[in-house]
C-alpha cells in the first residue's frame, strides 16, 4: 500500500551511572533525523563541537523534568493561555538543568559522543548540548546536520579528554532495539495531556470547594449577626417596651443603681 510507512528505527541505548535516567542515539545520520523529528521535551541533545559525531540524547525522569516545568511555567507546570500571555514562560538555563542532574552524568554523555567520533576520539574537545526544544530542523538542511532557535541555550562542557574506563563501562551497557518513534512520541503526548487534563479537574474541585466554605463562612457569619441582633431585642425587652438603649437611657439606669 502507497500509505504504509516503515515509522520504527533501530535506536541504541546505554545504561549510565543514574538509572532514573534513558541514554539513545541513532546508529547513522538516516537514522539521526528520525530521532530529530520524534524526541520528548525533556529530552537533552550533545554533539561533539565543530567535529563530526553520534547525536546522543540524555531523556530526564518525569518527576524532575516537572521540576523544570514549574519554573517555565509557574504556577501550574505547563502552559497554558493566560501564562502565555502573560509572558511568564522562563527559559530554561544552564544552571536550572544542573541543579536536577548530576555532574557524573554530564561527564558520561561528554565521553559518549567523544568516543563516537571518528576525529574527536583522538583529540581534546568541546561538548555542546542543548534542549530537544531548541534543536531546529530546516528543509534544505543536509541529513544529519541541525540547528538551533536560540544560540544562548546551546552551552558547552569544554575541554573533554577521553576517558578510557568510562566509556569502556557505557559501551558494555550496549543495547539496540526496534523503537516506533511516533507511536512513543504519541503516547508521550496523550500523557501530558492526560496529565493537564487531571491537573484541571482538581483544580475545578479546589475552587468549588473553595466556594462553598466561603458560602458557608458567609451563611454563618449571617446567622451568628442575627443572633446577636434577637439577643439585643431580648435584652431590650427586659427593660421595659419602650426601651431602646440609647445613651439617655443608660445613664437614667445607672442613676437608678446610685
Amino acid at each position: 500500500s502507497s500509505s504504509f510507512r516503515i515509522t520504527s528505527v533501530m535506536v541504541l541505548f546505554f545504561e549510565c551511572c543514574d538509572p532514573r535516567f534513558t541514554v539513545y542515539m541513532g546508529k547513522d545520520k538516516f537514522e539521526n533525523e528520525k530521532l530529530i523529528a520524534n524526541g520528548f521535551p525533556e529530552d537533552l541533545w550533545f554533539h561533539v563541537d565543530d567535529l563530526s559525531s553520534a547525536h546522543v540524547y540524555l531523556r530526564l525522569p518525569l518527576d524532575l523534568w516537572q521540576q523544570l516545568q514549574l519554573k517555565m511555567y509557574p504556577p501550574e507546570g505547563f502552559p497554558t493561555k493566560q501564562n502565555k500571555e502573560s509572558g511568564g514562560i522562563k527559559v530554561l538555563t544552564k544552571d536550572d538543568y544542573e541543579s536536577v542532574i548530576p555532574q557524573q552524568v554530564f561527564d558520561e554523555m561528554a565521553q559518549l559522543v567523544k568516543g563516537n567520533s571518528i576525529e574527536g576520539c583522538k583529540v581534546q574537545v568541546d561538548v555542546c548540548w542543548t534542549p530537544f526544544a531548541n534543536l531546529r530542523k530546516g528543509p534544505d538542511m543536509p541529513t544529519g546536520t541541525i540547528g538551533f532557535h536560540r544560540e544562548q541555550q546551546v552551552w558547552h562542557l569544554k575541554h573533554v579528554d577521553r576517558d578510557r574506563e568510562a566509556l569502556k563501562k557505557l559501551e558494555k551497557t550496549r543495547c539496540e532495539r526496534d523503537v516506533d518513534l511516533v507511536k512513543e512520541r504519541a503516547q508521550r503526548e496523550e500523557e501530558e495531556r492526560a496529565r493537564i487534563r487531571k491537573h484541571n479537574q482538581e483544580l475545578k474541585m479546589r475552587e468549588k470547594e473553595e466556594r462553598k466554605r466561603a458560602e458557608e463562612a458567609k451563611a454563618l457569619k449571617s446567622y451568628a449577626a442575627l443572633q446577636t441582633d434577637d439577643s439585643l431585642k431580648q435584652d431590650n425587652k427586659s427593660w421595659g417596651d419602650g426601651y431602646q438603649g440609647t445613651v439617655e437611657e443608660c445613664r437614667e439606669v445607672e442613676d437608678d443603681f446610685m
